[in-house]
């Protein structure tokens, strides 16, 4: 039975990984340890349902949310925000864990506030805490000890008054770099003092910086700027998170395996489709009055008895509104189909500004969701040319205009891409180099395996480590597998 510590590396970039490995000497080391590989994220590829789905092994049906806002029943809109760890509902590892009597600690984990009650372990909440007014630690006196070791907890990149794509380049820089060495700090403390089993991480810095600084070194970028002050400033911070996790992984004793993951990439962004615009021009969605200066859909007076249809979301998550479904909706169930079929044709063919083919997908939600709170999920999900073109659901583009680029948060240099990073060493783990067909939802089973436990059957993924018979790989198991090989003269 081994310990397990994952670090969560958010957004990091599994392409920019292979770009500067010669510079990244940690992770690249445990790839030629261990294994490695793409991790396919969730549809979409957003933080709260992507953490949530890796700690819990199900798909977002079973979560019940798909981006930062979601809805729980039929009404318009995704009007409740996802800001509460009590909307967990998917028995995360750290609840089975505990439960079972291993010591656990989180740190950072999205959606983690208020922080949970783990028993016999512990947990410091992630970027969705109000402010440091309200509790954040569990047990409460942890905080104390918090304290004392980083000074005041920073929350996230943005302060209380300022989003940080608004921030000075060099304030949000350093406050990102100081935040995240809180939390290897803190990781490093309940390695060494807390006796913990299990320990998530999450950094987050590796999301805000190529939000800030993608533009800087990518002479592809939309946005490109040579700026000497920040063409290296991404790598940079890979070069620091490999340092980081070089530094915790010689704290680890011989019985602990390390993980180092994303929950998705962030990727170069090419623009933004202003989906609910394109909706009105095409006739399946109807406003009462448009309005005069660029809304959220959610604030628009929509004429729902002449809307079949309206999106929302981060990358485009569509809803039609259905009778007997919706409140006034007037897509029959029968139509509902061949109404997403149509849709899927024309979004398939949207196309550039500048007229070039978008390699687009949009998959329809029976397809790749299931569970109990599926059917309040979106109906279609876009993805526009691999989402390096992501979507605005606002409304009030001048002459309604189909595409854009910033957003009423600001300017952005980055979206979120489909498949992160993964890398596993340490006890037991054989050198297999790259494996296929990761996905998130493996990383719970992979835990419960490594910590001695079966895999439990409301897991959806499958685990890593384990072979048909159900026994966890040794390095013993694959000096037998060389020797064999070498016998029959394949090695």
């Amino acid at each position: 039975m081994a310990k397990v510590v994952v670090i969560g590396l958010d957004g990091f970039n599994p392409d920019l990984v292979e770009r500067w490995k010669s510079e990244l000497p940690h992770l690249a080391g445990m790839e030629a340890e261990g294994v490695s590989g793409l991790i396919a994220s969730t549809v979409p590829p957003i933080t709260p349902q992507a953490w949530t789905c890796a700690q819990a092994g199900k798909n977002p049906g079973q979560i019940g949310f798909w981006d930062f806002t979601y809805r729980d029943s039929f009404v318009y809109g995704e009007p409740k925000l996802v800001n509460s760890s009590l909307v967990v509902r998917a028995n995360p590892l750290y609840k089975r864990l505990s439960e079972a009597g291993r010591r656990v600690a989180i740190i950072n984990v999205p959606v983690s506030y208020p922080p949970p009650e783990i028993r016999g372990g512990f947990c410091i909440t992630d970027f969705m805490t109000p402010n440091l007014e309200k509790p954040f630690t569990y047990p409460p006196e942890l905080r104390e000890k918090v304290e004392k070791l980083v000074g005041e907890y920073i929350i996230d990149a943005s302060t209380a008054n300022m989003n940080y794509r608004e921030m000075d380049k060099d304030l949000v820089l350093e406050r990102i770099y100081n935040m995240d060495a809180q939390r290897f700090k803190l990781l490093q403390h309940f390695l060494a003092e807390r006796n913990c089993d299990y320990i998530f991480c999450v950094i987050m810095g590796t999301d805000r910086m190529p939000h800030l600084f993608y533009r800087y070194f990518d002479e592809n970028h939309v946005r490109y700027d040579p700026d000497p002050r920040y063409m290296n400033a991404l790598k940079d911070h890979y070069k620091f998170c490999d340092q980081s996790v070089g530094e915790v992984r010689s704290l680890l004793g011989p019985d602990t395996v390390l993980i180092v993951h994303s929950d998705h990439s962030v990727q170069r962004l090419d623009g933004r489709i202003n989906l609910n615009e394109w909706l009105i021009q095409e006739g399946y969605l109807t406003l009462k009055e448009r309005p005069a200066q660029l809304t959220p859909f959610a604030r628009c007076q929509v004429d729902w008895a002449k809307t079949k249809a309206w999106a929302t979301g981060y990358t485009g998550q569509l809803y039609l509104n259905m009778r007997g479904r919706e409140p006034q909706g007037i897509v029959s169930p029968g139509d509902y189909h061949k109404l997403l079929d149509e849709l899927i044709e024309k979004l398939t063919d949207i196309a550039a500004q500048d007229g070039k083919v978008l390699n687009n997908k949009i998959i329809k939600r029976v397809e790749i969701h299931s569970g109990p709170y599926a059917r309040f999920g979106p109906d279609l999900f876009t993805i526009f040319d691999e989402y390096r073109y992501n979507i605005s659901e606002l409304v009030g583009y001048e002459g309604g205009a189909l595409y854009s680029y910033d957003t009423t948060k600001g300017a952005d240099d980055g979206g979120h891409g489909p498949y992160g990073y993964f890398v596993m060493a340490g006890a037991g783990i054989p050198a297999l180099g790259r494996l296929q067909g990761i996905t998130l939802l493996d990383v719970a089973p992979t835990v419960m395996n490594l910590m001695g436990f079966d895999v439990p059957q409301d897991m959806e993924g499958k685990s890593l480590v384990q072979k048909a018979e159900g026994e966890v790989y040794s390095r013993e198991d694959e000096a037998e597998i060389k020797a064999r090989l070498a016998g029959l003269g394949y090695m």
